[in-house]
């Protein structure tokens, strides 16, 4: 038992404030200047809403703020860098995975509720698209947001079956959707792909972008449009909130800001304001990777892989413009207890790496990379019951009176097809204003919701995926 008591300890903890001397992420190379590390000459001292957080959630909310209520002021604060959290260190990916998100929630929250999933992360990958479509031309072409076909590897027979077995359900149970997936076979994946080692697969459409740029982008845009009412600090860590009469008192190293709403967009580090949200939200350190691809390769960037083997998957795109290959997972290749509860992307997880770095040579059977030009980590949100929180904060979460506190965050990996939609729900909440997508019910953050979400199951379950016994 010592090992779940580790665990279940560890994803408890504190996970304090995002660390200064992070690996680089190459998404972030170059920095977004003047943003990267942009400070007011004077912080705030008043506004109307504070957002802890620089990444697509944060952009989303203040996005929507500042496009449908003309007289608010909003301050955004990141403890380091812009968009130097998850959003500017994933993989890449603008995809949802709705027969796996279906097959997985059905038995647990109900087919209504799943089907209620689906269609959300489906109309938040097309909502992303239409909003990039608005931003200038060439924002969009260095952001290289655009549509790809997903092809998803499966390297065994066993996880090839029990994903055909999926999605025959998925199918089954939603006939509007059946067609959006092929099965792809071993003999197709030779012939088509040039993928030698795997038992089949499954294709579908998807997205990918540049997410450090899209987000630094758009945030940029917003600034010029907006700055007026807008403000954005770097290396400016919230140290606390207190309440203060019917405000909040936001406190940093640079002075106190005054406001009346905060909303807390900061995913596998929100427990660290939010006291009674640590256990039942907490921080996953995941692998990424940056590969120059063999010459033999070529350039797929309309292309992103899911490479899936007994207990985990890795995940790729390539740059249409530079040809790197993005690859990362290998969490299971590490110890459970190495990178469950870790909110410390300062340094990197040396099996995942290892074998991130022959994954798509294994599976495609000849050589596709030829280097690792640069490794990171980055820090996701998981939470107890696998899905993401989202609304207004009850006091057993902040642990404080006042009732303007809000949250999204825990996004379990897929942060890019829901964080957008569900940063404009939040937008809409403190706006009153009424939602165009509806969040999906087993979304809302409550009491009850919070009471149910159990520690000692949820690391009883990661625990067997790690292959190790409780």
């Amino acid at each position: 038992m010592a090992g779940l008591h580790q665990l279940k300890q560890q994803l408890e903890n504190d996970p304090g404030l995002p660390v200064e001397n992070s690996t680089r992420s190459y998404w972030q190379q170059p920095p977004t200047r003047p943003l990267a590390d942009l400070q007011s000459s004077k912080l705030p001292r008043n506004v109307d809403v504070v957002i802890i957080g620089s990444g697509i959630t944060g952009c989303s909310v203040a996005r929507q703020l500042l496009m449908q209520a003309h007289d608010l002021h909003i301050a955004m604060l990141d403890a380091r860098q812009i968009c130097s959290g998850a959003t500017g260190r994933n993989g890449g990916h603008v995809k949802a995975v709705p027969e796996v998100s279906y097959a997985d929630l059905a038995p647990r929250i109900g087919r209504e509720k799943a089907r209620e999933v689906v269609d959300f992360t489906l109309a938040n990958v097309e909502e992303l698209f239409a909003v990039a479509a608005t931003l200038p031309a060439e924002l969009q072409r260095y952001s290289e947001i655009r549509r790809v076909e997903s092809v998803n590897l499966f390297t065994d027979d066993s996880g090839f079956s029990q994903m055909q077995a999926k999605l025959e359900d998925f199918r089954a149970n939603n006939q509007d959707l059946a067609g959006r997936m092929r099965v792809l076979s071993k003999s197709e994946l030779q012939q088509d792909y040039g993928v030698d080692n795997a038992a089949g697969g499954v294709t579908s459409q998807a997205g990918a972008a540049w997410p450090y740029r899209l987000i630094t982008g758009m945030l940029s845009d917003l600034l010029e449009r907006y700055g007026e009412r807008f403000s954005i600090d770097a290396h400016t860590p919230v140290q606390s909130i207190d309440v203060d009469g019917q405000h909040y008192l936001v406190k940093t190293p640079r002075g106190d800001i005054k406001t009346s709403r905060v909303v807390h967009a900061t995913n596998g580090h929100a427990g660290h304001l939010l006291p009674g949200l640590r256990g039942p939200l907490w921080p996953l350190r995941g692998q990424m990777t940056a590969q120059t691809p063999h010459a033999s390769f070529g350039v797929h960037g309309s292309r992103s892989y899911s490479i899936h083997y007994r207990n985990g998957f890795d995940y790729i795109t390539q740059s249409g413009e530079g040809g790197e290959i993005f690859i990362g997972g290998g969490l299971v290749m590490s110890e459970a207890h190495h990178d469950l509860g870790n909110a410390l992307d300062d340094s990197n997880a040396t099996l995942p790496v290892a074998h991130l770095g022959g994954i798509m040579d294994a599976t495609f059977g000849r050589p596709v990379r030829s280097e690792i030009k640069a490794a990171w980590t980055g820090v996701m949100g998981c939470t107890t019951d696998g899905l993401p929180l989202v609304g207004k904060l009850p006091k057993a979460a902040t642990t404080r009176d006042g009732s303007g506190e809000y949250i999204s965050a825990g996004y379990n990996g897929y942060g890019m097809p829901n964080a957008w939609l569900c940063g404009k729900h939040i937008a809409n909440l403190i706006l009153d204003k009424p939602a165009d997508q509806p969040i999906p019910t087993a979304y809302n953050v409550s009491d009850e919701r919070l009471q149910n979400m159990d520690v000692e199951a949820s690391a009883r379950e990661w625990l067997a995926m790690f292959g190790q016994s409780t």
